[in-house]
Formats: structure tokens, sequence, C-alpha cells
């Protein structure tokens, strides 16, 4: 039966077909509810679920999608790339937040948060944590403004550290993320952290994604986040630096 099941979903996924996706539901619930019925274990792998989740989710379905995840969670997986996707999945079904609803976004951080924990345990799977990532920021997005930024610090100093964990090789994407990291800091007034944390930032990206320097910068001088002497000398540098250092100061 699995195979067919397998069939099914490919054939949904491949022509985003909504007849082979609920042919393949059809067969998994039935599954399910006759090794209940027998008390027994269900013959298909749990991974199906999973994957008729993904696809349930690429085609808007998203009831079905949840009842997928809910029937693979209450199998107690262990942990594997499967329930990591698991995760992911969940996670997206979430709502976007509402401007400023911190609430609204926190159980699918929890999901993505969750889905990095299990994708650092082997090294095959640390390609999820750059996904994850990804749709972290997505969901997040809603929230980065002053204001509310500081409530991210906490879930995106992890998801930060666990890219560098992996050592993943998107290094402007890790710039990025680290220049919110930076924002956030100084938006929950940490500005010793944000300081210390810019510098951290200046090394990778001089090393990593010079392109990005300029966007740092900014923060840095703004914010008085480094030495005005040393910020002053990196502007005589640099032509684009010259003209941040003066409209930032002008700003003032």
């Amino acid at each position: 039966m699995d195979l067919d099941i397998r069939q099914h979903l490919i054939e949904a996924q491949q022509n985003r077909d909504p007849a082979a996706l609920q042919a393949a539901f059809r067969l998994l619930t039935s599954a399910g509810a006759a090794a209940e019925l027998r008390g027994r274990i269900p013959r298909v792998p749990a991974d199906l679920y999973v994957v008729c989740a993904e696809v349930a989710l690429q085609l808007g379905c998203v009831d079905m999608s949840t009842e997928c995840l809910k029937t693979y969670f209450n199998g107690n997986p262990p942990p594997s790339q499967f329930l990591s996707r698991a995760f992911l999945c969940q996670g997206q079904l979430q709502p976007p937040p509402a401007p400023g609803s911190v609430e609204d976004a926190e159980e699918a951080v929890i999901c993505f948060l969750k889905a990095i924990e299990i994708s650092k345990m082997e090294a095959r799977c640390h390609f999820m944590v750059f996904n994850a990532s990804v749709l972290y920021f997505q969901k997040v997005r809603p929230l980065l403004q002053p204001g509310w930024f500081r409530f991210l610090v906490p879930s995106l100093k992890v998801v930060v550290q666990s890219l560098e964990e992996v050592d993943d090789k998107d290094h402007s994407w890790r710039a990025e993320l680290m220049i919110l990291l930076v924002e956030g800091f100084v938006d929950s007034g940490q500005l010793e952290d944000a300081a210390g944390f810019a510098r951290v930032t200046q090394e990778f990206i001089t090393s990593h994604a010079p392109h990005l320097y300029p966007k740092l910068f900014t923060l840095q001088v703004w914010h008085k986040l480094s030495e005005g002497a040393a910020l002053l000398d990196l502007s005589r540098r640099s032509a684009s630096l010259a003209v941040i250092y003066q409209m930032q100061e002008l700003r003032r």
C-alpha cells in the first residue's frame, strides 16, 4: 500500500493534482483506521504522513496537512529528518502574526527552533537549519519594527548561533541575520550587547560579505556602537562610508 501512496503523492506534487493528493490521503487514513481497529501498528511508514502534510500544504489543503501532522506526532516519532520536516510544516501552518502581535508568532517560532535543534544532530540534515532560518524570517517579518524587534532577540540568537554551529556557507544570509540581531539588541536597550555583537558582525562581514558592511556601519554610527574616532577613520577610507557617516551625523 505504501508504494501506491508514494506514487499518488509524487503525482500530486509534480502535477499539483488535488485528486492524487486525496487518493493518497484516503489510503493513509484507511490504513490508520484499520490498524487502530485491530490494535496494531499501522502498516504504512510514518514518514508518509509528513510527506502528505508537506504536499497538502503546498496545494493549500490546510486541514489535511494538519490532520496528517497530528497523526504523525501522536506516534511519538524519534528525532530524524522527518521529525524536523514535520515541525517545519507545522510552523508554516500557523497564521502570520498581525503587526505587533508577538503571541501570534510564538507557536511558529517554537516549531522552527525545534526543527533547528533536531537538524543539528546529523551532518546530513544541516541544510535544514538554513531552511528553518528562512521560514523563521518569513514568519516573524511583520515584527521586525521598532518596539517589537526586542521580543525576537532570544529566538534570533538561537538561529544565528545554529547557522554558525553547522558552518552554513550562505555567508550573506548569515550576515543579514546578524545585522538584524544587532538591531534587536538596540531595540531592547541592550546597547553594550549591541556594540559587542556589532564588532563580531563586522569581523564576519569583512571576511565573508563586505558588500553588506555599509548596512552595519549605518547602525554603528547612528547608535554609537563603536568609538567615534574609529568610525570616522573608517569613513575616510571609503567614499560610500563617508557619505553614510555624514548623513547619520546630520540626522542628530
